[in-house]
């Protein structure tokens, strides 16, 4: 550390000369005072400002300002006269040089004080200890009321106030302490002081005998200065016969008494005559000594510091000069100290430091705590410092009486402060498997000691320290996953046989195909199926899709509804050894009793649920497959009919024809007969089944209506089995007619009675037959007569239309090009249109209806070569067709642009 001692000029002062009484620093605010009365404010960030004031209630000129304190805001002046009268005045009150704000304490000097030190609360109370002994509060808001709070046989020459700290109080060879701090008018009234120190007086300072900071106060009593440490933590402990002394014969030999002593961060200066002492408070040793130059005349004073500043700036003054004492690198060495001390927590506090440093302090505390046996906070010391290689701490502890626990903190800790980088990497997956390692070890020899111990209570201790180190396992996975080497991690869990471990590791790294592959061979399907909803890994799904299904199949099955991303063909296999060993099963079992096919389920709700467009053949088929080759398929034909029904075109109709024909599902194969269009071999099938019903659905089916004669065979080789196996003949025949519904007759069934059929039985088919035959012989009769008619009205329409006529108005004009009708020849349609010929054959030629054009310049190429009244008449017959207005031909043209003359197109333009 250096010390620096630098003058302030203040040459442009005139009246500073053997005048200075009082100098404050306070928020980088200096303010000194003369004796004069003159009052100076400089604010130290920017010092050309200086704001003087004259001090105006000096009552003659006889009146001198003796001292001037001032509150740690720098908002408040206290001022002493030596007229033993007292001023409050604020500091704005010298900003703006009024007196408006200066506030005569009457009532402070009419008690006939000597106040010699103060302490603030705040900046309108003051706790003022008196040379006559006396202890006063002034309340500057209170219409500045003055209270007394203590009486002292001596004088009170240093006191200290603070809430947190308590309060501290010199008076002579005393000193007293209050601990506890309610508020000031009652520490000292109402309670005694907590601890009390007398000294004996050997020699009497002259300026300040007591100063705080930073929870340390020094006090210049006895033999030499006393330095303790205030402690306000909850625990009681003696702050004044706990504190040191720095005897008088430890410092250099004095020519001067102790004017001022004042604390710093590490050190405290004192001031003896021109002479400043600074001395390290940790070992009581002199580190700097410096001599103030002075005038003969001049007389150094006393010290202000500002601890607002960070670091705090330190200011000693004499009559004539201030001067600012510069603590440079204080904090310098004092680690090293500390550490001497074992102080190692305070070491470690020091601004500053070095990495270096902050790693030797770690160190030589991990050295100092090993040695007295607390291996856990050695180890963790250890772990903290880099000035010692892991395997050589690593031996010291596996060689020393050190649990694993202790090389577990060193490890932990040394963990902590690695970076994983490609340069460390083996490093890190050292330390951490080596964790992992030492928390096995320790859980085996927990779960020994469980396996052998009887006492109750021991082995609750047992299973606490188990579920303990279980925690802290599983923390230590949680908070270092990412750089944990995963498969050297699962081999010392499982080599070490411990499951519950590799579990827990799996879970928190969130490698879930361990977790879903450890509870199937667990065999817990239900914790199986929570991770498969969690992760919805498809690859894991279809990987145990079958042993999930055959050994939960309900739960399986509602497990995959609530994953929508699965590919359902993916599971085809899984589905089908499901259903296989379903059916062997339950081969035995009754059809009324039969369980849940789940295989089946799932695949209907996919059909249910799911776009079919968007599901490939196989789902079908083989749902089809499990339907079809079901035990108890033959009381559910008519399901599966409905089943293939709503999903005609998405499955094989050939390969569920094949399967249908192998289990003998008839109805089934009937059904898919008639969508192939075999209806003789579903009809063949379902008589040799006796199924005439679906027999007769076939042959009703309308695709037969169109071929009349396969619906009349079909008919007829229904009609012979039912004639064969009915004796009721008279009902048979009239239930064959009835269900055929008419594609066959009574004389259709004539070959196929038999030679005891009588004609009782088929009169009265006979008799409705020729009944129906008479009704359709009078129809087309009545069809005749009404073409006949229809001819008849023809031709008179025919004769009508030669005598129809169309008058024409004089001065008509051709429809197409407007000019009068009767100069050339011309047509007039029933519709009223009339148009010259040329017109008419030129509209004609020019319109869409290729056919009627064609015709047209063919009789015309005709009438050219050979000019003959036929070709003539066939021209007239062709154009006289239809009116070129009113008919198609003028429809049709709307597509067509339209081609506007030059001059229409100029009357158009804007």
């Amino acid at each position: 550390m250096k010390v620096i001692i630098e003058h302030v000029q203040l040459q442009f002062i005139s009246e500073i000369e053997n005048n200075v009484i009082s100098l404050l620093v306070e928020q980088n605010v200096m303010c000194f005072a003369l004796k004069s009365g003159y009052v100076f404010l400089i604010d130290l960030a920017t010092p050309s400002k200086v704001a003087k004031y004259q001090f105006p209630l000096l009552a003659a000129p006889q009146e001198k300002i003796l001292k001037v304190w001032m509150d740690p805001s720098a908002t408040t002046l206290f001022l002493k006269t030596n007229f033993a009268k007292y001023y409050a005045l604020k500091r704005t009150a010298l900003e703006s040089e009024g007196d408006g704000n200066v506030l005569h304490l009457k009532r402070l000097s009419k008690k006939g004080c000597d106040i010699i030190a103060t302490t603030w609360i705040d900046s309108c109370r003051i706790i003022c200890g008196t040379h006559e002994g006396g202890v006063y509060l002034v309340d500057l808001n209170n219409d500045n009321s003055v209270t007394r709070l203590y009486r002292s046989k001596e004088p009170v020459d240093g006191v200290i106030f603070t809430k947190t700290q308590g309060a501290l109080l010199s008076s002579g060879d005393t000193i007293r302490h209050w601990r506890s701090v309610q508020n000031a008018s009652k520490t000292f009234t109402e309670s005694a002081p907590s601890e009390t120190e007398q000294f004996e007086q050997v020699d009497k300072a002259n300026g300040r005998k007591l100063t705080f900071h930073d929870n340390t106060f020094a006090w210049i009593g006895g033999p030499g200065i006393v330095l303790g440490h205030v402690n306000n933590s909850k625990e009681y402990q003696e702050v004044l016969s706990n504190a040191n002394v720095l005897l008088g014969t430890e410092l250099p030999s004095p020519s001067h008494r102790i004017k001022d002593i004042v604390l710093s961060k590490f050190h405290l200066l004192v001031l003896r005559g021109n002479e400043l002492l600074v001395i390290n408070k940790l070992n009581n040793k002199v580190v700097a000594q410096k001599s103030l130059w002075t005038q003969s005349s001049e007389k150094i004073l006393e010290f202000s510091v500002d601890y607002s500043q960070n670091p705090p700036t330190i200011w000693c003054f004499s009559t004539s000069n201030i001067y600012e004492i510069i603590l440079q690198d204080e904090s310098e060495g004092i680690w090293d100290i500390l550490c001497r001390l074992n102080r190692f927590d305070d070491a470690l506090g020091v601004k500053d430091i070095s990495s270096t440093e902050k790693n030797l302090i770690y160190l030589r505390e991990a050295e100092y705590l090993f040695s007295g046996g607390d291996f856990i906070k050695a180890a963790q010391c250890f772990g903290n410092s880099n000035t010692i290689g892991s395997a050589t701490v690593a031996l010291k502890f596996i060689k020393s009486s050190a649990e694993t626990a202790a090389l577990q903190a060193y490890l932990q800790t040394k963990l902590q402060h690695v970076k994983m980088t490609d340069d460390n990497g083996a490093q890190v997956n050292l330390l951490t498997n080596w964790i992992v390692w030492n928390y096995v070890q320790m859980l085996n020899e927990v779960d020994e000691d469980i396996a052998t111990e009887q006492n109750n209570k021991n082995l609750e201790l047992l299973n606490a320290k188990k579920s303990k180190l279980n925690s802290q396992l599983a923390a230590f996975f949680e908070r270092n996953g990412p750089i944990l080497d995963k498969e050297t991690v699962y081999q010392i869990l499982s080599h070490q046989n411990r499951k519950s471990e590799a579990l827990t590791f799996a879970k928190l790294i969130e490698d879930y195909k361990y977790v879903l592959t450890y509870w199937i061979r667990s065999k817990n399907w239900y914790e199986s199926l929570k991770i498969l909803l969690r992760t919805q890994d498809l690859d894991c799904l279809y990987r145990y899709a079958t042993t999930l299904l055959i050994n939960s199949p309900d739960a399986t099955v509602n497990t995959w509804i609530q994953i929508q991303t699965i590919r359902p063909s993916e599971l085809i296999n899984p589905l089908l050894t499901y259903f296989a060993k379903f059916q062997r099963s339950n081969a035995g079992i009754e059809r009324s009793r039969a369980p849940t096919n789940y295989a089946l389920k799932y695949l209907m709700w996919c059909f249910q649920e799911q776009d079919k467009d968007t599901l490939d053949m196989i789902l079908f088929n083989t749902a089809l497959y499990m339907m079809i080759a079901s035990f108890d398929a033959g009381d559910k034909e008519d399901e599966i009919i409905s089943f293939i029904e709503n999903n005609l075109g998405h499955f094989d109709h050939e390969f569920i024809l094949r399967l249908s024909t192998k289990f003998q599902r008839n109805k089934v194969t009937i059904y898919l007969y008639s969508q192939l269009k075999l209806f003789e071999d579903a009809v063949s099938l379902a008589i040799q089944k006796g199924l005439l019903e679906e027999a007769k659905l076939v042959a009703s089916n309308r695709d037969l209506e169109i071929n009349s004669r396969l619906r009349r065979k079909l008919w007829l080789k229904i009609a012979a089995c039912m004639m064969h196996e009915h004796s009721d003949v008279k009902m048979t025949i009239k239930n064959i007619l009835q269900d055929s519904n008419d594609t066959l007759t009574i004389r259709d069934l004539l070959p196929l009675f038999d030679e005891l059929t009588t004609i009782a039985n088929v009169k009265d088919e006979l008799i409705r037959d020729l009944e129906k035959h008479s009704t359709a012989m009078g129809r087309v009769s009545q069809e005749i007569q009404d073409s006949i008619k229809i001819k008849k009205e023809i031709a008179e329409d025919i004769e009508s239309l030669k005598a129809r006529y169309q008058t024409l108005e004089p001065g008509s004009s051709c429809a197409a090009c407007g000019e009068l009708l009767q100069t050339r020849k011309y047509y007039v349609f029933p519709c009223g249109h009339a148009f010259h010929t040329d017109c008419l054959m030129r509209e004609i030629l020019n319109s869409t209806d290729y056919s009627l054009r064609n015709k047209i310049e063919s009789l015309q190429r005709s009438s050219a070569k050979i000019k003959s009244a036929t070709a003539m008449r066939d021209l007239d017959s062709v154009l006289s067709t239809k009116c070129c207005f009113c008919s198609d031909i003028k429809i049709n043209s709307i597509d067509e642009p339209l081609e506007l003359k030059q001059a229409e197109k100029e009357a158009w333009a804007l």
